[in-house]
């Protein structure tokens, strides 16, 4: 800066200044994630997006999707007896029944009914106990999806993984699964 003239100077310490101002002002603006989101990014995301929308089509997207399956007992049982949610490495049933509480009511905004209720740690706790096994989970799926669209009034491109896609039923997909305990 020695060489350059003094209003040039001036204008890149004030640039330099700013750009200080700002980035502090941007880490304060961020807001921290809750223990359900970071939940979330941690043991779902990967696969189902970190705003609920997953691709491939061969994972299920949440996104204004996942709380139809609120509307029926089968269904609500479904999601936490699913083996990524009943084994799930969070030991805390309250910690699981708010992590779910977050993919249903948040990350399925408006599709989760109007009188559903949240999780609780004793409902998550007792449904976990009697995971899937011995299921193939796509069978389920449809069966349960199926009740959802004639029951409760759920779009029936739910029985597909993403909003408007068919459900194909590929080779593979209805693999039975073992539980892990």
């Amino acid at each position: 800066m020695a060489d350059m003239p003094p209003f040039v100077a001036i204008v890149a310490a004030m640039a330099v200044a700013s750009s200080f101002i700002l980035a502090i002002q941007a880490r304060a603006a961020v807001t921290p994630l809750s223990e359900a989101q970071s939940d979330y990014v941690e043991y779902c995301a990967g696969c189902h997006g970190m705003q609920g929308s997953s691709a491939p089509s061969r994972v299920p997207e949440l996104r204004d999707r996942v709380g139809h399956f609120l509307c029926t007992r089968e269904g609500r049982a479904y999601l936490i007896r699913l083996p990524n949610v009943a084994h799930a490495p969070i030991r805390d049933d309250a910690q699981l029944a708010r992590l779910m509480n977050f993919v249903v009511f948040a990350l399925g905004g408006k599709s989760a009914p109007s009188d559903a209720l949240p999780y609780s740690g004793s409902e998550v706790a007792a449904m976990r106990k009697n995971a899937l096994k011995q299921t193939a989970l796509v069978n389920l799926r449809r069966r349960i999806v199926a009740d959802l669209v004639r029951r409760c009034g759920a779009p029936p491109d739910l029985h597909g993984f993403s909003a408007g896609a068919p459900f194909t039923g590929e080779a593979g997909a209805t693999r039975s699964v073992q539980s892990k305990r």
